[in-house]
């Protein structure tokens, strides 16, 4: 229907600016039809969500009485419960990452989810992808028949921030046996992470979080 009245991309989604806008400023688009910034690469990527529709729903609402409100850019997370497992994504598998053309890398936590000497655990499975030459956390998948699907979202935000995996190595996060490790299994997963760096000559850990950044805040 629009076609040839605003700038589609090659599958003929539209183009939009960080307000939701297409090329043409009165109209603008959101949900399945359009384009979105996928954080993880910085480019536009096509990723029909419900998640992704509702929230760019409400801001071209916002928007269309003035641009308040840019669109952050989505990190296409999901998950499902299949056979009594939970699966949960965020971000970049390894091989779309090196697929993008990033300099990617991997680690593979394998344990369960709290201490084995509590009453009643199950096996849990991370796989964490980073940027091995900024150290930006690039995604993850989960998989355990424990609930986990709150710590993809753990890990949207750190993709979000441009987190490290050395700021997710030692981030602040509770401890209580009945709900995790001392170190919680995400901390654990980018530990892992770290280490193979290091292993590999690349000791040269970096930091986004404020705390390190300037030290001398108290």
């Amino acid at each position: 229907m629009l076609a040839g009245q605003v700038d589609i991309e090659k599958h003929g989604s539209f183009l939009t600016n960080r307000y939701l806008q297409t090329s043409d400023s009165d109209i603008y688009a959101a949900g399945d039809c359009c384009m979105v910034r996928f954080n993880p690469t910085g480019q536009p990527a096509y990723t029909p969500l419900a998640s992704s529709a509702i929230r760019q729903g409400m801001l071209v609402a916002h928007n269309i009485f003035g641009h308040t409100h840019p669109y952050i850019g989505t990190q296409a997370s999901s998950a499902l419960e299949l056979y009594g497992n939970t699966l949960a994504t965020t971000g970049l598998t390894l091989q779309h990452a090196l697929n993008s053309g990033l300099n990617a890398a991997s680690v593979t936590y394998e344990g369960t989810w709290r201490p084995e000497y509590m009453p009643s655990t199950d096996a849990l499975t991370i796989v964490l992808v980073y940027d091995r030459d900024d150290r930006r956390v690039l995604g993850a998948q989960l998989l355990s028949k424990h609930e986990i699907t709150q710590s993809a979202n753990a890990i949207s935000v750190a993709i979000q921030n441009n987190n490290t995996i050395d700021d997710l190595a030692f981030v602040d996060m509770l401890f209580q046996p009945n709900f995790d490790f001392p170190f919680n299994y995400l901390n654990m997963v980018a530990q892992l992470a770290v280490d193979q760096e290091r292993t590999e000559g690349r000791d040269e850990p970096r930091f986004t979080a404020m705390g390190y950044i300037n030290p001398n805040n108290h």
